[in-house]
């Protein structure tokens, strides 16, 4: 079984990706732990040094890398969707599970962790931020998915019971 979870940064992927592995015994990869790993480098780091473009080609190469494998969970970056490459290599995937968070969700879940946000890190208005970022995003996440949760005012395991229902 291969699980794809997709969507914004801050909506869970990673937490729930876990969880899933954990209740399946199925690998997990976190997609940017992964670039970091093979970088040697924080994903902040690598935009500061080499920008958002490389960063994009490292990670649809992890993407193609990591699907090669069959029993797998894999959380990608929230930006995933934002090159024609990726959007056509998960749309050909099934179980591509996209977590669906509005902006105040969003906000909440990343504003501890800003730092770790290269695309948040510096913005004078977070909320403007993510919802620009988000509505750009946004039709590309519904259209590459074959599942879509609404994480919106649910726990995790509310969420991990809902996506294990939905897989086939």
């Amino acid at each position: 079984m291969k699980l794809i979870l997709i969507g914004f940064m801050g909506t869970g992927k990673t937490v729930i990706g876990k969880k899933i592995s954990n209740k399946s015994n199925i690998k997990f990869v976190d997609m940017d732990n992964e670039i970091e790993k093979r970088e040697n480098m924080t994903i902040t780091k690598i935009f500061e040094i080499n920008g958002e473009q490389y960063f994009r080609i490292l990670e649809t190469k992890v993407l193609k890398d990591l699907l090669k494998e069959n029993n797998i969970i894999i959380s990608t970056g929230g930006g995933i969707v934002t090159t024609d490459e990726n959007l056509d290599i998960l749309k050909k995937e099934k179980n591509v599970v996209f977590l669906d968070g509005n902006v105040e969700t969003i906000k909440r879940n990343v504003s501890r962790e800003l730092d770790k946000r290269p695309l948040l890190k510096n913005s004078s208005n977070i909320y403007d931020t993510i919802e620009k970022l988000l509505n750009q995003r946004y039709d590309k996440y519904n259209s590459t998915c074959d599942i879509k949760i609404d994480i919106n005012d649910k726990n995790i395991q509310e969420v991990v019971s809902e996506i294990l229902v939905s897989i086939r």
